[in-house]
């Protein structure tokens, strides 16, 4: 990647910050506190569902990643990283709102749906 400066549009970037914000405070509550971040989920009885080897553990880690990858790409200031971090989110919510569709969660996965065309638009409107 090269050093260019980007001229992603100043919502692109407000955007990215507040999923970064959002995907920082949710694996951060889930490590701390799962019990009061996902005391909704039909899984939470199940032997292990809170357990960082299972499946909180996979959520924690990719929220954690993400946001990670989305501060760095916004501080670097590279269109071609933040359509990078831009294509990660497009798959990342894309696969949340097709799981949700299957499991019957819609709340969830209209958030998802919204999310990643948002996230399409965006992709598309950056030239790198």
């Amino acid at each position: 990647m090269t050093n260019e400066s980007t001229t992603t549009s100043k919502w692109i970037k407000i955007y990215l910050w507040i999923t970064f914000a959002i995907t920082l405070g949710a694996s951060l509550a889930a490590y701390f506190k799962p019990d009061a971040l996902l005391s909704t989920w039909e899984a939470l009885p199940a032997a292990g569902a809170l357990s960082l080897a299972g499946p909180l553990g996979l959520f924690v880690s990719r929220n954690m990643a993400t946001a990670i990858v989305t501060a760095f790409a916004l501080v670097k200031n590279n269109a071609s990283m933040i359509k990078v971090v831009l294509l990660l989110r497009i798959v990342s919510d894309g696969l949340d709102c097709v799981n949700n569709v299957i499991a019957g969660n819609m709340p969830v996965a209209i958030m998802g749906g919204v999310m990643c065309l948002i996230e399409i638009f965006a992709f598309t409107k950056i030239k790198a």
